[in-house]
């Protein structure tokens, strides 16, 4: 072999070396973009799952909060409501590919919501893995707010009402027979709210702009009420399955202002109605135009709301306002929708009144007689009698909320006393700082026959209420207590109470309902109060024996512990407590106030919540 052969050889060899590192280095190549692209493929997978997981954990989250207020006593609704939510948050539950399941937690409060979505596996379905479950838990709770006051369909005393008339309603009682052992006709309060120029001192803690006196709580130094709501107050229209897709009426019992007195001292004589027939109206039984429109004393007092002008207030008419909202998933009443009639209108309206020309002076008996000069129908239709704010049909279950203010002008078209029309009155603030005196009314839900226990009125986080009942200890629902809530407190605070001839006490009562160690320990690391008469600093409470605190006597004692201050009592919840859920009357703690002997006429606001988060997620 010549050297040339040699050289050529041994130069194919080296190529064909060369060739196959070459062919190594490809097929190197090839593998690792082989996997780079399947790494690719399931990135695109796993990329879809993390989205998927987000989407499916904000769908349970959103849909237990917004089920879980139902429990523990209306559990369907609760699942029905989770159901929509997550419906509107994209996961239905009638979608083949879609599972909500929707269960109790540990708790009777606890509500936990399961979201499962099949979802596609563009990559894994090409290795036999075409589909992926992705599952998510969420577990509310749920607090609060609680309902105040009232397990009834009424929400204050309820007099019988008037006959005849666009505005009459049946007379009688709307309960029927007694629902629960805590409903009554005559609870001895009414409802109230006083104008923006009132003195805050007189009672009312959140619609005053001022304060009147030096002194008072929640004050600056100033005058100015730091405590003062634009929102006003709001009260609950708790709509049970049972009343779903039923009209439901709510009406107001005496709307309108219309000074009398705070004991009705300023209405004509019984003999200015020598013949009950000389007072026909058509709004009126005459039968009982005596006991609605005189100052006889007792029998009167069952009709008498107590308008008044209240300490150095000017006499200016407060201007009432009302609307009813509808539900939020959020339970925000602020952010809730005006609820339409079944006519389609708004269900909202303003009540002014009149202005009598001095202080002191007695309501002539002709503006109450149809056949005199001076008669006032708007007075026949809206004073000492019930009218209705709107019925509407409620599509669902759970809470209504009614507005109730007194910062918004008169606006739209009015007539007798009564505004409607504007928008003015569901805006987030108020536009009027006019106003003075007190203003007490009480409000009714109405539904089908036999529905009666389907629908309730209470308070919500505030209520104020008037006394003017000379009875020596009156006993009121406080608030509902729910299972769930065991092992925590109740904070109570009541403002300025203790506007009588007698100093008084507030004692605690736990549901007669209840059941555990409550019966035989029913407040098991004992209840504090803070401030007012009982004492006790914000970091130094006195103990109170028997959860009863003391109130000072306000009338004729500028010095009263309670004149224009809040007292608080913290009140323990066993950890083994429970009650009967089920039943809209059942766990109700109540108190017994003890105004002592002689007059009362007190307004006063309290507060009263659960301790902790009303509506939270656990899980």
């Amino acid at each position: 072999m010549t050297a040339h052969e040699r050289a050529g050889r041994r130069w194919r060899r080296r190529r064909a070396r060369t060739e196959r590192g070459y062919a190594s280095v490809l097929v190197a190549a090839g593998l690792a973009s082989g996997l780079f692209l399947v790494a690719a493929a399931m990135a695109v997978d796993v990329s879809k799952w993390y989205r998927e997981m987000e989407g499916v954990q904000a769908a349970a989250d959103a849909a237990a909060l917004a089920g879980v207020p139902f429990l523990p006593q209306d559990l369907p609704s609760a699942v029905d409501r989770a159901k929509e939510v997550a419906k509107r948050n994209g996961y239905d539950d009638a979608a083949s590919d879609v599972v909500v399941t929707v269960e109790r937690g540990t708790l009777p409060s606890q509500l936990r919501v399961t979201v499962s979505q099949d979802v596609t596996n563009p990559f894994g379905s090409r290795v036999g893995v075409g589909r992926t479950t992705i599952s998510r838990v969420a577990t509310a709770d749920y607090q609060g707010p609680a309902p105040m006051g009232s397990p009834c369909n009424t929400f204050g005393n309820e007099p019988n009402a008037g006959t005849g008339g666009s505005s009459a309603t049946p007379a009688g009682s709307v309960q029927g027979s007694t629902p629960f052992t805590n409903c009554s006709r005559t609870p001895q309060f009414w409802a109230t709210v006083e104008g923006p120029e009132t003195g805050k001192v007189q009672g009312d803690r959140y619609q005053t702009k001022g304060c009147e006196d030096s002194g008072v709580d929640g004050c600056d130094g100033s005058r100015n009420n730091e405590e003062y709501d634009e929102f006003g107050y709001v009260f609950v229209v708790q709509v049970r399955p049972q009343a779903v897709n039923t009209d439901v009426t709510v009406q107001l019992y005496d709307p309108i202002f219309f000074e009398v007195g705070q004991r009705c001292e300023r209405l004509p004589d019984e003999s200015s109605f020598t013949n009950n027939s000389s007072a026909t109206n058509p709004y009126v039984v005459n039968s009982d135009a005596r006991n609605r429109y005189t100052n006889d004393g007792s029998t009167s007092r069952s009709f008498c709301t107590g308008d008044s002008y209240a300490g150095s207030s000017p006499r200016t008419v407060p201007t009432t306002s009302f609307v009813l909202r509808q539900q939020t998933d959020s339970q925000d009443p602020t952010v809730a929708p005006v609820q339409n009639s079944t006519s389609g209108s708004p269900c909202q309206a303003q009540y002014t009144g009149l202005n009598r020309s001095s202080s002191g002076a007695n309501v002539s008996a002709n503006v109450f007689k149809s056949s005199a000069g001076a008669y006032d129908v708007g007075v026949a239709k809206n004073f000492h009698n019930w009218v209705d704010l709107c019925t509407f049909r409620p599509t669902r279950s759970g809470d209504y909320y009614i507005q109730v203010r007194t910062n918004v002008t008169p606006a739209g078209s009015c007539s007798n006393y009564v505004c409607t029309g504007t928008s003015a009155v569901s805006a987030a603030t108020g536009n009027t700082t006019t106003g003075g005196g007190t203003n007490s009314f009480a409000m009714r839900a109405r539904t089908a026959s036999g529905k009666e226990t389907a629908v309730s009125v209470s308070g919500y986080n505030h209520m104020p209420i008037f006394v003017n009942s000379d009875q020596a200890t009156v006993r009121f629902n406080l608030i509902r207590v729910l299972p769930g809530a065991a092992g925590q407190f109740i904070s109570f605070s009541y403002f300025d109470a203790g506007d009588a001839q007698g100093s008084g006490s507030v004692r605690v009562v736990t549901p007669s309902d209840a059941t555990g160690s409550v019966t035989t320990n029913p407040f098991p690391s004992s209840c504090r109060s803070y401030g007012g008469s009982a004492g006790g600093s914000a970091t130094s409470p006195v103990t109170l024996t028997n959860c009863t605190a003391p109130f000072e006597k306000q009338a004729y004692s500028s010095t009263s512990k309670n004149n224009g201050k809040v007292q608080t009592i913290y009140i323990p919840i066993p950890s083994d407590y429970n009650c009967n859920f089920a039943s809209a009357g059942g766990c109700w703690y109540q108190v017994d106030v003890a105004f002592g002997s002689g007059t009362v006429n007190d307004v006063t606001t309290w507060d009263a919540t659960i301790v902790g988060d009303p509506v939270r997620l656990v899980r």
